[in-house]
């Protein structure tokens, strides 16, 4: 049983109906994914650069800060959004952000160290956090 502001109510009854679950607008999605698609290539170019500027050092607070940021823009693409769908989005552009990257550094998007690919979950989660407000 779950507790509801009626009283009592099986699981299946106390379950959100389709209609009341946010899932975003289709002009969400196309914000979303234009915006956070533009901040990853650029944000890809720019991590680029200042990765064969540093030589490789703070090369994960960097994806960090750019995982961040795309996870920012999302947000403010969606105007707001933050729920599953668009978890999503931002995580798979950070992704992309770093492989952009990566494919200008090392023209492939598997660096040769291994310590490098930590960038890619890196991005990711800090995607997420910069999902939430």
């Amino acid at each position: 049983m779950r507790t509801a502001a009626v009283g009592q109510k099986c699981p299946t009854c106390a379950r959100a109906p389709r209609s009341a679950r946010a899932l975003g607008k289709p002009q969400h999605y196309v914000r979303a994914i234009g915006a956070g698609l533009g901040a990853a290539v650029l944000g890809g170019v720019a991590y680029a650069q200042l990765m064969a500027a540093l030589r490789g050092f703070g090369s994960l607070l960097l994806s960090g800060l750019l995982g961040f940021v795309i996870g920012r823009v999302v947000v403010w693409g969606t105007r707001g959004q933050s729920q599953q769908p668009f978890i999503t989005v931002a995580v798979v552009l950070a992704l992309v952000a770093v492989a952009v990257a990566f494919l200008l550094v090392y023209r492939t998007p598997v660096p040769p160290r291994l310590f490098a690919l930590l960038a890619y979950p890196v991005a990711g989660w800090l995607a997420v956090r910069g999902l939430q407000r």
